[in-house]
C-alpha cells in the first residue's frame, strides 16, 4: 500500500504541491508529477507511518497554504482577507515542527522569483512573516526555556572547521543519496565524527556548493528550477546546527527535517521528466513508469517494515548500528512482548556512556525487579543515579529494593531523598508508611497516607493502604468513611471490584464490600467480574439464591463479551 492511501492529510499536502506549482507557472503536467513524486517517494514514509507523523503533513499544509493564499491576495490587488488567512497559516506552521522557522524563507523565494514589482513593495508584505517567526523565537527564549546556547552544544564535539565541513557533508550526502536511490531510509541516521582523511569530504562539499551555484545560473530563465534549487538549500540551512546537537550520537540527520524543502527536489525531478516527455514521449513515458514503479514499490516495502515496533526497530538498528536509539525501541518492543531476556540484551546494547543511558538503566532495573534479582536491580539504580543524581523515581525504586531486602534504614533514607527532589511523588510516602507500620507507628502511617490524599484525593493505592491500616486497627468508622471516598461515579469498575474483594478478604464488614460491588454494577452494568465477585460474597454469607442470580448474570455477560 502506498503512503497516499494511509494519510488523507498527506494527500492534501501533495495536492497543495500541485496547486502551488499551477499557480506560479501554470504547467499542470509538471505540477501533477511533482505532487505525485512527493506523495510516493519513500523519504516521506515517516509522515504516514509514525504515530505523530500527521504533524509533519500539517506543517506542509500550513506552509503551502500560506503561500497560495498570499499569491491569491496579491492577484486580487492585496485582498486583505486572503492576506490575513495567509498570515494565520504561517503562524500555525510554527507549531508542528522546529523546522517551521524557515517558513518565511520559502515564502520569500516564491515572491521574489515569481512576483513582479518594486523590491521595496515585496519586502513590505513579506516582513510580517519574518516578524511572526521572530516573535515566536523571543517567546520561546523567555517563556519556554528554549534559551540553551546551541553553539555550545556544537562546541562539545571539539571539531576543527574542516572537520565540521566534512561531517556536515557526510550527513547531507546521506540524505541526498536517499532522494535519488532510497534504499535504507530511516527516521534518523547518524555516524561517528570523522577526524581523519578529510580531504575527500571537503572537496565533495566544495563540489556540492559549486553544483548548486551552477544549477541556479544554468536555469536563470527557468524560475521554477531556480525555486527548486533555493528551496532545497533552505532545507539544508537548519542542518548546519541540528546535525550537531547530540555529542553522544555523533553527526545526525532526520529526513522529516526536509518535509517542506524536499518539494524543491521533486519540482526538479518533475521538470526533467516533463522535459523528457515533451522531447521523447515514448522514452519519457517508459522512464516515468520505471521511476514511479520503483519509488512506489520501495515505499510499499518500507511501509511493511512499520507493521510493528519490533520489525521497524530491528531494520533501523541494522541500517544505523551506531545510533543507540534504535536499540532502545527494539528493547521496548521485546519488553512489551514479555521477552525479558532479549529486552535486557538490547537495553545493554543501547548503553553509550551518555545521559541517554538513563532510559536503559531504569528499564534494566525494572526487569531485574520483575525477575526477583534485587541486587542486580540495585546496581542499575546506582548507575541511573550516576547519570541523573536528582531522579526522585530512581531514589523511590532504590528505597523499595532496600525495603524488600529488609534494610529499612536505607529504604527510609532513599524514600526521604525522593521526596526532597519531588515532594508531590506519592510512592515514597507509601513506602515510608509501610516502614512506619513495621515499627507499629500506625498514626504516622495514617498521616503519611492522608498527606498523599491531600495531593491526589482519589489515589487508589494510598486509599487501599489506608483501609488496610483501619482494618488492622479495627477503626470501622474511618474505614467506612474512606471506603465511600473511593466509591464515586468516576471510579473505575475494576478498581471498585478489586476494593470489594480486598475488603472482604481482610475481614472488613461485608456490607462495605457489597457496596463496592453494587457501585461497580451501576458504573458499568455489563462488567461481569463485579457480579461474579458479588455472587461469591453472597454465597459465603449463606445467601445462596441471590448468589446464583448474580452468577447467572455474570455468565450471560461473559458469553456476550466473548
Amino acid at each position: 500500500m502506498l503512503p497516499s492511501f494511509k494519510s488523507p492529510s498527506f494527500v492534501l499536502a501533495s495536492s497543495l504541491v500541485y496547486l502551488l506549482i499551477v499557480k506560479i507557472c501554470g504547467n499542470t503536467i509538471l505540477a501533477f508529477l511533482a505532487g505525485l513524486f512527493y506523495l510516493i517517494h519513500p523519504i516521506n514514509g515517516i509522515i504516514v507511518n509514525y504515530i505523530s507523523g500527521i504533524v509533519l503533513a500539517l506543517q506542509v499544509i500550513c506552509t503551502l497554504g500560506a503561500i497560495v493564499w498570499l499569491l491569491e491576495s496579491l492577484e486580487r490587488k492585496n485582498n486583505r482577507v486572503f492576506y490575513f488567512l495567509s498570515l494565520v497559516l504561517s503562524f500555525l506552521a510554527l507549531f508542528w515542527n522546529e523546522s517551521g522557522i524557515m517558513m518565511p524563507f520559502y515564502i520569500s523565494a516564491v515572491i521574489l522569483l515569481f512576483r513582479k514589482g518594486p523590491f521595496k513593495e515585496k519586502i513590505f508584505y513579506l516582513f510580517p512573516y519574518f516578524l511572526i517567526v521572530f516573535s515566536d523565537l523571543v517567546f520561546s527564549f523567555f517563556f519556554l526555556s528554549s534559551h540553551e546556547n546551541f553553539l555550545k552544544r556544537v562546541a562539545l564535539f571539539h571539531m576543527t572547521g574542516w572537520e565540521y565541513v566534512a561531517n556536515l557533508f557526510r550527513v547531507l550526502m546521506w540524505y541526498v543519496f536517499q532522494l535519488f536511490y532510497p534504499q535504507g531510509v530511516v527516521m534518523a541516521w547518524a555516524a561517528p565524527i570523522v577526524r581523519d582523511h578529510l580531504i575527500g569530504y571537503v572537496l565533495g562539499a566544495m563540489v556540492l556548493v559549486v553544483l548548486f551555484v551552477l544549477l541556479y545560473i544554468k536555469f536563470v530563465k527557468e524560475k521554477l528550477m531556480q525555486m527548486a534549487v533555493v528551496w532545497t538549500l533552505i532545507g539544508f540551512a537548519p542542518v548546519c546546527l541540528a546535525a550537531f546537537l547530540r555529542p553522544d550520537v555523533g553527526a545526525q540527520i532526520e529526513p522529516h527535517w526536509f518535509v517542506v524543502s524536499s518539494i524543491g527536489f521533486f519540482m526538479g525531478a518533475a521538470y526533467f521528466c516533463s522535459m523528457a516527455l515533451n522531447r521523447r514521449p515514448y522514452i519519457g513515458a517508459v522512464l516515468l513508469f520505471i521511476l514511479v514503479f520503483a519509488w512506489g514499490s520501495v515505499s510499499r516495502a518500507n511501509n511493511l517494515l512499520w507493521v510493528n515496533q519490533k520489525t521497524y526497530a530491528r531494520y533501523w538498528a541494522q541500517q544505523v548500528p551506531d545510533l543507540k536509539a534504535a536499540y532502545i525501541y527494539l528493547a521496548k518492543a521485546y519488553l512489551d512482548q514479555g521477552d525479558l531476556k532479549e529486552s535486557k540484551k538490547y537495553f545493554r546494547m543501547s548503553l553509550s556512556g551518555a545521559s541517554s543511558d538513563l532510559i536503559a538503566y531504569v528499564n534494566l532495573e525494572n526487569i531485574d525487579i520483575r525477575e526477583g534479582k534485587l541486587k542486580e536491580a540495585e546496581y542499575y539504580c546506582h548507575k541511573a543515579l550516576s547519570v541523573d543524581p536528582y531522579s526522585a523515581n530512581t531514589y523511590n525504586n532504590l528505597g523499595a529494593l532496600y525495603y524488600a531486602q529488609g534494610h529499612l534504614d536505607k529504604a527510609k533514607d532513599n524514600y526521604d531523598r525522593a521526596l526532597i527532589f519531588d515532594p508531590l511523588l506519592l510512592a515514597p510516602r507509601r513506602g515510608l508508611a509501610f516502614i512506619a507500620l513495621k515499627h507499629s507507628e500506625y498514626q504516622k502511617a495514617i498521616n503519611l497516607c492522608l498527606k498523599n490524599l491531600d495531593i491526589v484525593n482519589d489515589d487508589a493505592s494510598t486509599l487501599v493502604l489506608l483501609l488496610s491500616i483501619f482494618i488492622d486497627e479495627k477503626d470501622f468508622v474511618n474505614l467506612k468513611k474512606y471506603t465511600y471516598r473511593i466509591i464515586n461515579p468516576e471510579t473505575n469498575p475494576g478498581i471498585l471490584t478489586y476494593l470489594g474483594v480486598f475488603l472482604y478478604h481482610h475481614n472488613a464488614p461485608p456490607e462495605l464490600a457489597m457496596d463496592c460491588f453494587r457501585k461497580a454494577m451501576r458504573v458499568a452494568p455489563d462488567y461481569a467480574d463485579a457480579y461474579q465477585e458479588a455472587g461469591t460474597l453472597l454465597a459465603n454469607l449463606g445467601q445462596q439464591t441471590q448468589a446464583v442470580r448474580m452468577w447467572k448474570v455474570a455468565s450471560t455477560l461473559k458469553l456476550k463479551r466473548d
